[in-house]
Formats: structure tokens, sequence, C-alpha cells
């Protein structure tokens, strides 16, 4: 039975366990998202021990060199000392100078754009205090070249971290962010777009849409936007003065209870997905026109509108996707 040392404690970890679960298990709080690997929110330094080289699936080099791993994917073969990872290696620090509410459970926060820090609109980073007490996964609504970044933050009743955010950070506070992850972001391809979200699943295809728009995309780029009723809309103004000012933008504004906004529709998102997607040329027999599809927000939803996508005749290399867990 291996055994964990962290923060001059010792914890036992049962053979095939996860160090993630034998840690939270034994009481001890440690940093965690997606629990599959892919946020790497539980990233965790080895100094002494072995680390699996499955735990250091999707790592980059310079942090593997340095021991890093995921806890979430580690099953510790023999004994370990691990600490909290150095922000110095793998976090780059910002500093917070807007925090504006966009309506009553969404705010938008904007940071300094960190020196040799590099993304594609449509990431994500994870976000953490400067005591690196929790991390969580946002993505990122700006553009490189502007001189910030841009999250939009949905709070939750019990979320420690959008609480965190929304009460106690103030302009001027430090936040650090993580190298950029993912794969959702615009590719420059003689395709029309359709981008589908719910929610702030809206943050990242902003992004998206209007790096497609600066790199003069010549096809048609459609916007669905998701919301339980029209205040869930928050970014409607935004986008409807960025569609009348793209003639290839098309925003349509989607609201499960409330009446139909102003071009907009009452219903399901996958409805009007599915809508979206029989309106477009026949794609079984032209793979050539086929979309580039981006699916973004609530797991389940984002699920259903992939799998209408497949059953639609659409290459799942065409699909991608962001569901926020």
């Amino acid at each position: 039975m291996p055994t964990i040392t962290f923060e001059n404690q010792s914890y036992p970890c049962e053979a095939g366990e996860l160090l993630l679960d034998a840690l939270t298990r034994q009481g001890v709080n440690l940093p965690f998202g997606c629990r599959a690997g892919g946020c790497q929110a539980c990233m965790l330094k080895a100094t002494d021990g072995d680390v699996p080289a499955l735990a250091q699936t999707n790592i980059e080099e310079k942090l593997r060199r340095k021991h890093y791993f995921l806890a979430c994917l580690c099953r510790p073969e023999s004994d370990m000392t691990i600490a909290l990872p150095d922000p110095a290696d793998r976090y780059h620090s910002a500093i917070v100078f807007e925090k504006v509410a966009l309506n009553a459970q969404i705010i938008r926060l904007r940071c300094s754009l960190p020196e040799e820090f590099s993304y594609r609109p449509g990431q994500f980073v994870n976000l953490t205090p400067p005591d690196l007490s929790i991390t969580r996964s946002y993505s990122l609504a700006s553009l490189p070249e502007e001189p910030f970044v841009e999250f939009h933050i949905r709070l939750l009743p019990d979320g420690r971290m959008s609480r965190w955010l929304a009460e106690s950070v103030n302009n001027g506070d430090f936040i650090f962010l993580s190298d950029p992850l993912g794969h959702c972001y615009y590719r420059n391809q003689p395709r029309p777009l359709l981008l589908a979200g719910t929610g702030t699943g809206l943050a990242p295809l902003y992004g998206i849409t209007r790096d497609a728009l600066g790199q003069q995309h010549p096809h048609a780029i459609t916007l669905l936007h998701g919301a339980l009723d029209q205040q869930g809309l928050y970014h409607h103004d935004a986008l409807q003065t960025l569609a009348d000012a793209h003639s290839n933008l098309h925003y349509l504004p989607v609201v499960l209870h409330d009446g139909a906004p102003a071009n907009g529709a009452q219903g399901s998102i996958q409805d009007q997905f599915a809508h979206q997607l029989e309106t477009l040329p026949s794609t079984d027999c032209d793979a050539e026109r086929q979309p580039l599809i981006f699916l973004c927000g609530d797991t389940a939803t984002v699920a259903a509108m992939r799998e209408t996508a497949l059953a639609a005749g659409i290459a799942d290399s065409l699909i991608y996707t962001d569901s926020f867990g």
C-alpha cells in the first residue's frame, strides 16, 4: 500500500486507487475539476518517488521534466512525496482591472494580458488565487490582439471560485492563469461555421466568432445562444450589433421559457440546432460543404447536439466541443 506524503502529513493509498480519490477521501483539500485529465486543474508536483507515465498524459514537456502529474490519473505504485505546483512553473500572473455584472448571475472579468501568454480565442485556462487554494477552468472570450483577457463567470450558489471572484476580488488584485488548453478554436477552412452554446458557453463562441470575422471568413457564420429566459441572453445587444455589422453573420438567440426575443426563437436550443442543420445543403455526398461546428456550455446539451450533428452526417473531425461540467 503506497504512502503519500503531502505537507508533512502521510496518507495511505489503497492499491490501484487514484491519488486524488485517496487524499480527498481523507479530508485533504486539493484543487480539481473534470476528474478526467482534460482541465489539468488537479496538477501536482512529485518531489520524491516515481510518477506513473499515465499520470503525465497531455502535460507539456517542460512540466513533465519537473515531475508534474495529474492527481486524477495517478495510481501510485510506490511511496510518493508531493506538493502543490510552483506558480512560477505553471501560472502566469495577471492583474484584475474590470469586473462588471452582465446580468444577475454572470459577471465579466477582465485581467491584464500576461507577458509571453499566447492563446487561440475559444481556448480555456485554469484560474487560481495566489494561495492556489482552488482552481477552476474558464474559457477565453477575448482576442489575442486585445490588451486584456476576458472571462464570463457564472455565479453559482455554492461555487467557491465564482463567489470568491464576485465577492472578494477587487481591481488591482492578482490572479494566476495557466497556459491555454483545449482545441475549441477557429480553423481557417472554406466551410460555413455553425456555433451553438448555452449560458456562459457563449464566452468561447464569442471569441471564435470574432476571430473568424477578423480573419475575413468568407462563408456563412451562424451563432445560436440558448438561455432559460431573455435575462439569460446576457450579451444580446453586443451580438446583435456584431451581426448587423457583418452580412455573413447570423445571430439567433433562443429562450426556453419566455416568448421569443426579437429576431430569435422560443424553444430548446437542441431543436433550433437541428433545424439549422436541416437548412444546410446536403452533406452526405459532399464532404467539402460540411460545416465546422462548435458546441459549448452545459454538458448534457452539448452531448445531445453533438449526437444530432453526427446523425446528420457531419464528420466527427469537424465537431469541436467545450462542455462545462
